[in-house]
């Protein structure tokens, strides 16, 4: 009986965590069976018809979102990208009442329900991935047409993912760390990344100009010590070599006047 017992134990222990991974695996089926369900073709389509009525308005619009080509990775795309989704359709209005304001309620909604069930279907950020893929975010400027044609690639791209029982549990900390660099400026031009200036080259600059500076005052210095000394010798030379007197030609040329004086006087 004792050995009968251990073995009853031994099955029971064995069998739960085989139980215990069933019932995971039969949640997650149902989880993503219900997340499938929310991004419909209809939605897509209600999308692709508001892009489309967008073409008759060339005017631009600006908005943070990430790019999909520089971070490679479409779990972790989908992830970054989701809340900054949320802030996009806030921006989007239409007439009051019209077919597309209409529209674009069901696409709120819809948006919604992705993140408002007890399990969302797309897992939120930890704080270190979301402080990371803030570096990723990138201002974008297009037209009404491209965003809702981005808006409505972002929503195929989850509905795909889905359907291919991604349960967007990575941990894409390692992927932003490695792809995004920070966030870039809005309506930074190649040509005008060109033209400015390094930060490094502009520090030195100051410095180089107080190096000139020193130079040629120091250069200026000498040259007007030099020309004192020589000014000097050639005053010092002629009473070296005659020992006379700088003023003698001066006294001379005076006492020669005196006596040509005193001779037209006698002549008188």
């Amino acid at each position: 009986m004792p050995r009968l017992g251990a073995k009853v134990c031994l099955l029971r222990c064995s069998l739960l965590p085989c139980l215990l991974l069933l019932l995971l695996r039969i949640h997650e089926t149902e989880q993503n069976s219900y997340c499938q369900q929310i991004i419909t073709e209809g939605h897509l389509a209600e999308l692709e018809e508001l892009a489309d009525t967008q073409m008759q308005h060339p005017g631009r619009v600006s908005f943070k979102f990430i790019d999909k080509m520089q971070l490679n990775d479409s779990v972790c795309y989908v992830k970054a990208a989701f809340p900054l989704m949320g802030k996009i359709l806030e921006r989007i209005e239409f007439k009051e009442n019209s077919s597309n304001a209409q529209k674009m309620k069901t696409v709120r909604k819809m948006y919604k329900r992705i993140d408002d069930s007890v399990d969302p279907c797309i897992r939120e950020e930890d704080d270190e991935e979301r402080m990371l893929s803030q570096m990723c975010f990138k201002e974008f400027t297009t037209s009404p047409y491209e965003m809702l044609v981005l808006v409505k690639d972002f929503f195929q791209d989850i509905k795909r993912l889905l359907q291919e029982q991604e349960t967007f549990e990575k941990d894409c900390s390692r992927v932003y760390r490695r792809v995004c660099p920070g966030p870039k400026k809005a309506g930074s031009s190649p040509e005008q990344r060109r033209k400015e200036p390094p930060a490094r080259e502009g520090r030195q600059e100051p410095l180089i100009y107080i190096t000139v500076a020193s130079v040629v005052a120091v250069l200026l210095a000498t040259g007007g010590l030099l020309f004192y000394k020589y000014k000097s010798r050639v005053l010092e030379r002629p009473l070296e070599d005659g020992g006379c007197d700088p003023e003698e030609p001066e006294r001379r040329a005076l006492q020669e006047a005196r006596e040509c004086s005193e001779l037209e006087t006698q002549d008188l």
